[in-house]
């Protein structure tokens, strides 16, 4: 898999939103650095709501982006000032932290439940709402009818579970962060071009490791890098992009990747496709091409190291390559930054030119049962979260922080202040409120370069496959095969790439995936998990 990707689920992960709009406002408003922001308001059915009662809501936050970080008093924190002003509340917001699940369930035990909950992966907010900790939101929404339109309707689809809306979408992943990267200072001396199908990108990656295109006279470059993650997988895996994934891609199957097509689960393990994208990595392989560490590269840091080191002229890698940070680990690494470009991926055999898939919502927030008991404070909660998705107000102190201390307005457009200007340690706390940000937001990002890392990312998000079904489904705790059949497939593709297992062994690989490792009752599985999600009928 390819050599540079960013998961960490940037962690993981990104869901693409809309930019932060809106932001006129805030430059009229008081700093929160010297009390609070002025309430200037919750919407129209936010303000329906309202009313003189304060109420205290206790929020328990798995998505806030420090989370290990202690929340200050709120004498020291004007952002929450902000909040309970506009809001007419008591804010107790819980940090969950690594082990936010040992903490929930203590609060749970102690009958101490929290009247809103995020969750940072929809398979723990099923969870707990089939426990009995998550309410049914349909009904209150229906007073809220402001409050869906702020998300894609692609995010929203991930909230239902059993016919019911569990939940809203929390922190915004960020899609199309890893593309297609090749080093067009190469492909110049070399007088090449932009490689668009696989033939070509096989003899682009030839000439970059053959033809000395460095010009240093030595035999110590390579036309492409991946990486083999620590799970094995040269497919789709939770690493994110590797580089390999995108090769499978071309032929629009991707190993461990349970899809929908015509109505029935696919699982592209044993596609006939999936033969092809492995005889042509082989090929890759075989003619030395690919930089041998692969087999060593199982993070992200080593991955970026091969960019940083001027040595490979293609590569899967993150949008913001071009920025004069990563420009300097190059100078410094390699003795020279490259003139290294995105380009759309090559278009497959068949047609396909995919570099990814959409990002699936995965973190959630919503209102426990408790809460709901008190019709008032259910709807102020859910007031917050209108406030929290919708205020183009306050966005900007959710998302950047305090005014004039970590950002600042100028004619209406904010922009962040260097962090080196500061001590940023005393006001870390403040991620825990950014989750809100939008996956497109270049201010949060603080892009140097926005016009370039901008339209890297409309490159990369103009090639990414729809996706409402990774991860939704997942294998059956009770099945004794599940790990046993993952572990056989990513020891067999690795085998076949490598040689160590001829293609002509194909079909017994199939076989064996169907009766030993009873494949065809984990699509039966699968197939029913999305009948119960209504994804498929």
């Amino acid at each position: 898999m390819k050599k540079n990707h960013a998961s960490a689920l940037l962690s993981m992960t990104v869901i693409l939103g809309v930019v932060a709009a809106g932001c006129s406002k805030a430059e009229n408003t008081a700093s929160p650095s010297a009390s609070v922001a002025p309430s200037t308001g919750a919407t129209q059915s936010a303000k329906a709501v309202e009313a003189d009662k304060k109420y205290k809501v206790s929020f328990y936050n798995t998505v806030g982006y420090r989370l290990t970080t202690p929340m200050p008093a709120k004498e020291q924190d004007p952002i929450r000032q902000m909040i309970e002003k506009d809001n007419n509340m008591d804010l107790d917001m819980i940090m969950g932290g690594e082990n936010w699940k040992d903490k929930l369930n203590l609060l749970i035990s102690s009958n101490q439940i929290p009247d809103i909950v995020s969750f940072p992966d929809r398979a723990s907010a099923i969870k707990y709402y089939d426990q009995g900790l998550l309410a049914d939101l349909d009904d209150l929404l229906k007073e809220f009818p402001e409050l869906p339109k702020a998300f894609d309707p692609s995010r929203l689809e991930p909230m239902k579970y059993k016919g019911h809306t569990i939940g809203l979408p929390a922190s915004e992943a960020v899609g199309g962060v890893n593309g297609w990267w090749i080093n067009n200072t190469w492909l110049k001396k070399l007088n090449l071009a932009v490689p668009t199908n696989p033939q070509e990108l096989l003899n682009v990656m030839k000439a970059f490791t053959f033809n000395d295109p460095d010009g240093n006279g030595k035999n110590d470059t390579y036309g492409y890098v991946a990486m083999l993650p620590k799970d094995g997988s040269l497919g789709y895996s939770t690493s994110g992009a590797q580089g390999f994934q995108q090769i499978f891609w071309m032929y629009g199957v991707q190993p461990n990747f349970v899809d929908v097509k015509d109505g029935k689960v696919v699982v592209y393990n044993t596609d006939a496709k999936t033969k092809e994208a492995l005889t042509f990595i082989k090929e890759m392989i075989d003619a030395k091409v690919v930089d041998p560490d692969w087999v060593t590269i199982d993070d992200g840091l080593k991955r970026d190291n091969k960019m940083y080191q001027g040595k490979v002229g293609i590569m899967i890698e993150d949008w913001r390559r071009s920025e004069p940070a990563e420009a300097k680990k190059m100078q410094d690494a390699g003795g020279s930054v490259p003139d290294w470009k995105q380009i759309a991926p090559p278009k497959g055999p068949y047609g396909d030119q995919i570099l990814d898939v959409k990002p699936f919502q995965q973190s959630l927030i919503g209102l426990s049962k408790e809460a709901m008991k008190d019709a008032g404070k259910a709807k102020r909660a859910m007031q917050f979260i209108q406030y929290l998705y919708t205020n183009k107000d306050a966005y900007p102190f959710l998302a950047y922080g305090i005014k004039d201390k970590s950002f600042t307005v100028t004619n209406g457009t904010p922009k962040l202040i260097d962090r080196a200007t500061y001590n940023e340690k005393e006001i870390e706390w403040r991620y825990n409120y950014a989750f809100v940000r939008k996956a497109t937001d270049g201010v949060y990002f603080d892009f140097q370069k926005p016009d370039i890392t901008n339209a890297n990312q409309k490159i990369n998000t103009s090639y990414l496959k729809d996706n409402n079904v990774n991860p939704r489904v997942f294998d059956d705790p009770a099945d004794p095969m599940s790990q046993d059949r993952l572990k056989y497939a990513n020891e067999m593709m690795l085998k076949f790439v490598t040689g160590k297992e001829p293609l002509t062994n194909w079909d017994t690989y199939v076989k064996t995936l169907q009766d030993k490792f009873k494949l065809n009752d984990a699509i039966a599985n699968y197939t029913k998990q999305l009948q119960g999600d209504g994804v498929i009928k």
